[in-house]
């Protein structure tokens, strides 16, 4: 459904926020796309939204996430795509030799695994406050990293 309503967005009326069209929208008047209040509330969404990919968390891998998305004119998310994907093992040689699969292999895999649920998130989000040139809705990209890290600490209290 998703894929229908973003459909039909005209180029004219797309502003691409990483490219020179970005400035017109720090004038006066020009607003970027935003989620909810903010930054704040998009970090929110993405703490009790995103889940971490059972296999990656079992063997150990992080991964950080560049994802650049539209947010058309009526606000909806669409058209998720992973720019950059890094990753970090506990122990990529072992895990290989473990598993019998090739250290690219691997990488492909967990990139493919953490792209994907990124990707998942991003597109169940609620509605954005749509981008505004001139006074007008119209769609524009934007980019956040998303970050799958293993908790390293528990709230239990030194000493019990």
């Amino acid at each position: 459904m998703l894929a229908m309503m973003c459909g039909g967005v005209k180029a004219q009326e797309v502003l691409d926020t990483t490219s020179v069209n970005a400035k017109l929208l720090t004038a006066e008047g020009n607003k970027m796309p935003k989620y909810k209040s903010g930054v704040a509330s998009l970090m929110q969404y993405l703490a009790n939204n995103l889940k971490y990919p059972k296999e990656a968390l079992d063997n150990g891998v992080e991964g950080r996430v560049y994802t650049r998305f539209l947010v058309n004119k009526d606000g909806v998310v669409c058209n998720v795509r992973a720019v950059r994907v890094e990753l970090h093992f506990f122990n990529l040689k072992k895990m290989s030799e473990k598993s019998g699969k090739s250290e690219e292999a691997l990488r492909n895999h967990y990139s493919k695994l953490f792209a994907d649920e990124a990707a998942r998130t991003f597109y169940n989000m609620p509605k954005w406050k749509p981008a505004k040139l001139n006074g007008e809705k119209v769609g524009a990209y934007c980019t956040a990293p998303v970050s799958f890290a293993i908790p390293r600490f528990t709230n239990t209290k030194i000493g019990r």
